[in-house]
C-alpha cells in the first residue's frame, strides 16, 4: 500500500522529536551529528556532498559555527533553498561533484529528490523523474589548498566512486573523516565494487572503514571480507573512514 505524501512529510517532521530513531536513515543521521560533535572544534571545515534539505549542513554550522563550510547540491530548486536559508553561513554551490569537469545529464527524481543522480538506478517504488543538465566538477578543483577540512559526508547515490576519485588530492592532504553511502547497486551502476572501494581507502588513502556506531564506540575497523558483507547484502549502508593515525 502507497503511503500518501502529505503522511510522509508528517512522519519526517516528528522523527527528530521522537526520543527513538524510526528506520535506518534516521538512526544514520543521529549518528552522524553525534560523530560532528564528537569530531569537529567550533572552527573545523566541513563539506556537505548531497546535501538536499540541508539537515546535515545545519549541524554543521551549529557545531562549528566558525568553520567554512561548503555544500553541494546540483537539484536547482534544492540549490536555491539552501542558498536562502544557508548562504550567509556557508558556501553553497549549484554543483555535482564527480571525477571531471564537465556538463553532464542528471536524472532528478522529482518525487523524491533524495534518490536523484547522475546515473538512474532502480528505485523501490514508482517514482516521477527528468533530466536535467548539471555541471560537474572535482573536490580537488574547487578546494583551496588553504582550506583545511576536517570533515566529509557524502550522500550521492552510487557516485560516491567518482566523488572520491576527484578528491583524492584532498583528502591526502587534510585526512577528513568521512562519511559516505555505499551499496552492491549503486556500485553496479556507476562501475565499480566492494574491492575495490575498500583498496582505495586501505591502501591508496591509508584509511579504515567502520560502521557509523562502530565508530561511535571504538570499535574495530571493519576487515575487506565485513565491508563486503555489508556492501551485498545492504544491512549497513552508511558508513565511516577515517585516516589509520586518527584519534577517535
Amino acid at each position: 500500500m502507497l503511503v500518501p505524501a502529505f503522511i510522509k512529510n508528517i512522519a519526517k517532521k516528528l522523527q527528530p522529536l521522537l526520543p527513538f530513531a524510526v528506520g535506518k536513515n534516521e538512526l544514520y543521521d543521529r549518528s552522524t551529528k553525534k560523530i560532528i560533535s564528537k569530531h569537529c572544534k567550533l572552527d573545523s571545515n566541513c563539506i556537505d556532498i548531497g546535501a538536499n534539505e540541508g539537515k546535515i549542513l545545519q549541524w554543521m554550522i551549529e557545531i562549528s559555527p566558525n568553520g567554512k563550510h561548503i555544500a553541494f547540491e546540483p537539484i536547482p530548486s534544492l540549490y536555491d533553498n539552501l542558498k536562502l536559508k544557508y548562504g550567509s553561513k556557508a558556501l553553497i554551490l549549484n554543483i555535482a561533484l564527480s571525477d571531471q569537469q564537465s556538463v553532464s545529464q542528471f536524472n532528478y527524481v522529482t518525487s523524491n529528490p533524495a534518490l536523484s543522480g547522475l546515473l538512474k538506478r532502480p528505485y523501490p517504488n514508482y517514482h516521477h523523474e527528468k533530466q536535467i543538465a548539471v555541471n560537474t566538477d572535482t573536490l580537488d578543483n574547487l578546494i583551496d589548498i588553504n582550506h583545511k577540512i576536517s570533515l566529509i559526508k557524502m550522500d550521492v547515490e552510487g557516485g560516491e566512486w567518482h566523488v572520491l576519485q576527484g578528491a583524492i588530492n584532498t583528502i591526502k592532504r587534510d585526512k577528513p573523516l568521512i562519511l559516505f553511502e555505499c551499496g552492491k547497486i549503486g556500485g553496479d551502476i556507476y562501475g565499480f565494487n566492494d574491492t575495490e572501494m575498500y583498496q582505495l581507502f586501505n591502501t591508496q588513502l591509508h584509511y579504515q572503514l567502520y560502521t557509523l556506531e562502530g565508530w561511535l564506540k571504538a570499535a574495530s575497523p571493519l576487515t575487506s571480507i565485513d565491508f563486503k558483507g555489508y556492501y551485498e547484502n545492504g544491512e549497513e549502508y552508511f558508513f565511516l573512514a577515517a585516516p589509520i593515525d586518527i584519534e577517535q
